[in-house]
């Protein structure tokens, strides 16, 4: 009897944490719109990328690294999505990541990414997902203000697009 209460108890204590945690996920997620995007300074193909690069473009941002499942399972939909507005000179889509160059590479070609990789530190990009998990993306209008942000992600192939084309795509198309 005592070990059937402390199941039910359990159960009940996780089932109760994970709404607490849904509840803290989409309060940092609505508290970071309206708010500008911190700045960041990287280098990309010699030259130095900063917030400046972004000026008077809506920008599409997503942040990953290597061993994040969900940020991987993403990519072939990222790229379908860079793929579709790419033609857009009022358009920027970004990633950053704080893996090394060589890890970097390797993921570019393995998953034939064509949008920009920035690395900056593990410290600057939780400063710019304001300290909210893997993967994140976010839409940042002309002027440098947060307009859509969202994190966590599935490994589900159909919910990945239908997240990216019913969620990001509408909202990027309407800040353009």
């Amino acid at each position: 009897m005592k070990k059937n209460m402390l199941i039910v108890f359990s159960l009940i204590a996780f089932y109760s944490y994970g709404q607490d945690l849904d509840s803290v996920i989409k309060a940092k997620q609505l508290r970071a719109i309206g708010k500008p995007l911190a700045p960041f300074k990287s280098q990309y193909q010699g030259n130095v990328f900063t917030n400046a690069n972004l000026k008077g473009k809506t920008v599409f941002i997503n942040f990953w690294f290597a061993t994040c499942t969900p940020c991987l399972a993403e990519f072939e939909e990222l790229n379908n999505l860079y793929d579709t507005l790419k033609g857009n000179d009022k358009f920027e889509f970004i990633s950053f990541t704080f893996e090394t160059p060589d890890v970097i590479k390797e993921i570019a070609e393995k998953y034939k990414i064509n949008y920009k990789i920035l690395s900056i530190s593990e410290t600057n990009c939780e400063l710019l997902i304001r300290k909210s998990s893997y993967p994140t993306s976010i839409i940042v209008d002309k002027n440098g203000i947060i307009k859509f942000f969202r994190t966590g992600g599935s490994v589900n192939k159909t919910k990945i697009r239908n997240t990216i084309f019913n969620d990001y795509y509408p909202k990027i198309l309407s800040e353009l």
